[in-house]
């Protein structure tokens, strides 16, 4: 799956580079354009079938289908409305619960898409490191709610940099009707595109370290508060540990983003400022905030941009054999972590609907 969706993402960049040159010398080749929406299709099916057509696979497809047959049979479930939207619709039109997962893939996935194609300078690149870094597995065969809201997210950043919040409010929004945590995102708009010191990071961590110590009175104000039927949850008796394989992938992705930038980290402007703050949020929760319950839903949306922040830096480096050497070590890392997840979020064996 993997091969066939970098090759085709390769052809994608390959395609469209070739098509903005010839429109400059006025030239008409349509068989160019066949080629795109092959590559295009190439790209995207793989990991959207796997995905969609998985059956039993995962930790959360039996939950699905449980609010499924709840929704249907109006018995109600505690669910964010968008997704809830879409089983109600796949109900309506007398399709089985296999058409959710459809539904909510194709989204997910045009989502993550337009955002490689807006974002990224080398798309093949990027679908390797989304694969390789688990959240192929974690988003696409696990959480597919959250992938939808990340998707969305990713897709408002751009927003930032073109200084409009409301697109970037209603964007995130949307992410919010597919997983609350998207809500966490509404105030960053504010953040993210700011030029930030390095060292504003480290004294930030310091500052958030002493939480651990009131961590549980914290906890159980907001729950009692705001979220009550947690009350009796395991969230509110977490304590701060380090995960050392997912803190291993998170240090080796950031620096090697560090090394690209160099010297001109407090020159960047524009999106790049926008993953670079996502970069350095992302360390200091992976270093000071794992008390925070799930703290890796929050994670996702400061960490995964990497996917397009590395093609973008890897673009600017001449040297061929620096680029594989970093993009080896960066593979290395993640399946560092990679490795030790994958019992755990049940995706093996495979099994499709057929």
């Amino acid at each position: 799956m993997l091969v066939i969706t970098m090759i085709f993402a390769y052809c994608w960049k390959k395609c469209e580079d070739s098509i903005g040159a010839f429109r400059q010398i006025k030239e008409r080749k349509p068989w160019k354009y066949g080629m795109l929406i092959l590559s295009i299709m190439g790209s995207f099916l793989p990991m959207y079938l796997i995905n969609a057509c998985m059956s039993y696979v995962g930790n959360d497809y039996a939950n699905y289908y449980t609010y499924y047959q709840n929704i249907v049979s109006g018995r109600g479930q505690d669910v964010e409305i968008g997704y809830k939207l879409i089983n109600i619709f796949v109900a309506r039109m007398g399709l089985s619960f296999q058409w959710v997962y459809f539904i909510t893939c194709f989204i997910a996935y045009a989502l993550l898409m337009l955002c490689i194609r807006k974002y990224s300078k080398n798309y093949a690149v990027s679908y390797l490191l989304f694969f390789s870094g688990g959240f192929f597995f974690l988003l696409g065969l696990n959480q597919i709610r959250q992938f939808v809201a990340v998707g969305c997210v990713f897709f408002a950043f751009q927003f930032i940099e073109k200084k409009k919040p409301l697109f970037y409010f209603v964007l995130v929004i949307i992410g919010g009707l597919f997983h609350v945590t998207a809500y966490v995102m509404l105030p960053f708009y504010f953040i993210l595109g700011k030029k930030i010191r390095l060292s504003l990071y480290a004294a930030g961590a310091l500052a958030i370290l002493p939480i651990n110590i009131f961590f549980n009175d914290i906890m159980a104000w907001l729950f009692k508060t705001f979220m009550p039927r947690y009350m009796n949850s395991n969230y509110i008796s977490k304590e701060y540990t380090l995960e050392v394989p997912y803190l291993t992938m998170t240090v080796v992705t950031i620096v090697v983003v560090l090394l690209l930038a160099g010297h001109e980290k407090k020159d960047i402007e524009g999106i790049e400022r926008v993953f670079l703050n996502g970069c350095m949020i992302s360390l200091v929760m992976v270093t000071v905030c794992t008390w925070i319950p799930e703290y890796k839903r929050f994670v996702y949306y400061f960490f995964i941009p990497t996917i397009f922040y590395i093609p973008r830096l890897l673009d600017k480096e001449k040297r061929v054999w620096v680029k594989l050497a970093l993009i080896l070590l960066l593979v290395a890392a993640d399946w560092v972590n990679v490795s030790t997840t994958l019992s755990f979020n049940h995706v093996l064996p495979y099994k499709t609907f057929f």
